[in-house]
């Protein structure tokens, strides 16, 4: 980190340079959220616009893929061809399309909030693939516990209570109406293959597609692991992840959404959403996380998470006109709590890890790659690169920090 104290040339340090680069990757994926919600409830469909996303990703990460990854990329195997498909599958398409439409039934607040749980969710995974172990006897272990219990307690407050109103917004400076009330009780019912039928409240409906969506891309970050040891190029990795997408999302398009009106013409504002969920989400953002996890670690790009859901709930407040429940702000201070809880513990273990292996060099330690794996899944959305290899990891090489998540 010493790196971080040298001043740059126009007489910044980088540690200023860092954070306020940081700050500026979650007030665009906050962008993100607001357009997103706008073309959703235009009339564009999820699958839809998850499918011109990937386009415009693929494009550009295919491009700094062969500029950047030439003496990194592999010959693709048939095994690497196909496990590369299928986390294409779950945490793009799946995460994706039900992100879309968790945004869809619920608020751009309420999904933000939700998002947080994704690298709670990776950790657990992450220790019941025995990735990652828990020391509950150390303090840091603990930590680790009672940070994913409050976590998982605020999604669940989050789910199941609304309670009062506490902020509505007057302001209608780009405010988006809707056919039919979505936030206000309205009961919502799908129906899949003629015979599948689900009704409940939607916003009840909308928080069960946000935590499908953050576990999906959960169960994504950790496959990355494996894959990026057989296949160290992840930027060519995300290129192909989003091209497989694509073809997964032309196929449920077909099916689900085969009204023409989904998917053309777009509005002016459906394709600059479009174009920025591409470029600005998929692109800079990642592209800044990566940085900053290469720069400063993955706890200090964490730390940042949250900004993104105050500067969502501001956003929305002004250009929506979205209503804040009680439920939303408790429920929210639980899983940024229980985020920062298992961040500090994930820290103090990496210090203590690297403690015992500068007194004892013979030492071996414990594998703890879930740090650098949590860090990934608070990089939004979705992103990381291989960063400097920390001394208390077993797997080396390119696959540190997995690949760029569009």
């Amino acid at each position: 980190m010493n790196s971080l104290k040298r001043v740059s040339a126009c007489g910044l340090s980088e540690r200023c340079i860092l954070h306020t680069a940081l700050a500026s990757a979650q007030l665009a994926f906050a962008g993100f959220e607001i357009l997103s919600r706008v073309a959703i409830l235009k009339g564009v469909g999820g699958i839809a616009f998850s499918f011109y996303r990937n386009c415009i990703a693929t494009v550009l990460l295919g491009v700094l893929g062969l500029v950047l990854e030439k003496k990194k990329r592999q010959v693709l195997t048939f095994r690497t061809s196909c496990t590369i498909f299928f986390c294409g599958f779950v945490g793009v398409t799946i995460n994706q399309v039900c992100y879309l439409r968790g945004l869809k039934y619920t608020s751009a607040i309420f999904a933000s909030a939700m998002r947080n749980m994704t690298p709670v969710f990776t950790f657990i995974i992450a220790v019941l693939c025995r990735l990652e172990s828990i020391s509950i006897q150390r303090f840091y272990g603990q930590a680790k516990v009672f940070g994913c219990s409050f976590a998982i307690g605020g999604s669940i407050l989050l789910s199941v209570y609304r309670g009062p109103i506490i902020f509505r917004s007057k302001l209608s400076i780009w405010h988006v109406h809707t056919q039919h009330s979505i936030l206000n009780d309205s009961m919502e019912k799908l129906t899949w293959f003629g015979f599948v039928h689900i009704q409940m409240e939607s916003w009840k409906l909308g928080a069960i597609f946000l935590v499908v969506s953050c576990t999906a891309f959960a169960v994504f970050l950790n496959m990355q692991v494996p894959v990026l040891k057989r296949y160290p190029a992840p930027i060519s990795f995300a290129a192909f992840a989003c091209l497989s997408s694509v073809l997964q999302l032309a196929v449920l398009g077909a099916i689900f959404e085969p009204q023409r009106s989904d998917w053309a013409p777009l509005s002016e504002s459906e394709i600059w959403s479009t174009i920025y969920a591409g470029i600005i989400a998929s692109g800079f953002v990642s592209g800044i996380q990566s940085w900053g996890v290469h720069k400063g670690g993955p706890v200090i790009v964490a730390a940042y998470q949250p900004l993104e859901t105050v500067a969502t709930a501001f956003l929305s407040y002004v250009f929506l006109k979205e209503t804040l429940y009680l439920g939303s702000i408790i429920g929210g201070l639980f899983v940024i709590f229980g985020l920062y809880l298992l961040i500090w513990g994930q820290e103090q273990e990496r210090k203590v890890t690297s403690s015992k292996v500068a007194n004892t060099p013979e030492l071996v330690v414990s594998s703890q790659n879930t740090f650098t794996t949590v860090g990934a899944a608070l990089s939004k959305a979705e992103t990381t690169q291989p960063s400097e290899e920390l001394p208390s990891r077993k797997i080396t090489g390119d696959d540190a920090d997995g690949a760029p998540i569009p």
